[in-house]
């Protein structure tokens, strides 16, 4: 079985890097690597290594690079999820998810009918950095190469003036004139930047509904059913890029 093993890029030289941490133990300990064996690593910004060990302690382990590829397994699609914050666990679930799927960035959004008001304090920091462990894990089991980004979370007036800089934006309501994906994305096969907008199940307020329209977000249906928040999140990304041809 393929494994990945992440690198952070700051370790890495013209021949050689350096795996540190949790990531140098799990090979050392877990899956006793010894000098001289090769595995794949990746540096989350794009870039595969095959690499020889060429020594190891505790907590390191230092490699020869013998090739290296540049964003293997990605999406050509750069897609962003602005997800409403969900309570507990469930965050951490959709984090992982979409990563797996290919999800390029994720932007934890508050929203007037989420349960979660969060100010930019140390709290905050905690769940982000939490998040961002999470999506290393998703990376690798997923063998892609390019580490999401994970946003610090903004409010939805603050993402509204985000939305100039991409190709396309979406958000899942069941408003009235709410279109088809496949009817949307019917010829946009080469759109390079696309932002999703998934709300709380509570769904979104008719304010933020009628700025974003004004906004000129196009409002989509995830058809009949109503979905948690985080399966709206993983259902809304797989089902784009399903449709982008870049699943």
């Amino acid at each position: 079985m393929i494994t990945y093993f992440y690198v952070d890029p700051k370790n890495v030289s013209k021949d050689f890097l350096r795996i540190e941490g949790e990531e140098a133990k799990h090979i050392c300990l877990v899956l006793r690597k010894g000098e001289g064996e090769i595995i794949d690593v990746v540096d989350g910004e794009g870039m595969k290594y095959q690499v020889q060990v060429t020594a190891k302690g505790k907590d390191w382990v230092q490699g020869k690079i013998i090739s290296q590829t540049r964003k293997e397994n990605e999406p050509f699609t750069h897609l962003t999820l602005a997800q409403a914050l969900i309570k507990g666990v469930r965050m951490d679930f959709l984090v992982e998810k979409v990563t797996e799927i290919g999800v390029s960035s994720i932007i934890p959004l508050i929203t007037e009918k989420g349960l979660i008001k969060l100010d930019k304090d140390s709290k905050v920091i905690s769940r982000v950095n939490r998040w961002k462990r999470i999506a290393i894990s998703g990376m690798k089991q997923s063998l892609r190469s390019k580490l999401p980004e994970i946003q610090d979370p903004v409010s939805f007036q603050e993402l509204l003036a985000k939305v100039k800089d991409y190709d396309l934006s979406l958000i899942a309501c069941q408003a009235k004139g709410s279109k088809f994906l496949k009817e949307i994305l019917e010829g946009k096969k080469g759109v390079k930047d696309v932002l999703l907008l998934v709300g709380p199940e509570s769904g979104f307020t008719q304010e933020e509904l009628d700025l974003s329209f004004k906004s000129g977000i196009i409002p989509v249906s995830l058809g009949p059913r109503r979905l948690r928040s985080e399966t709206a999140g993983i259902v809304f990304s797989s089902l784009v890029l399903h449709e982008l041809g870049d699943l």
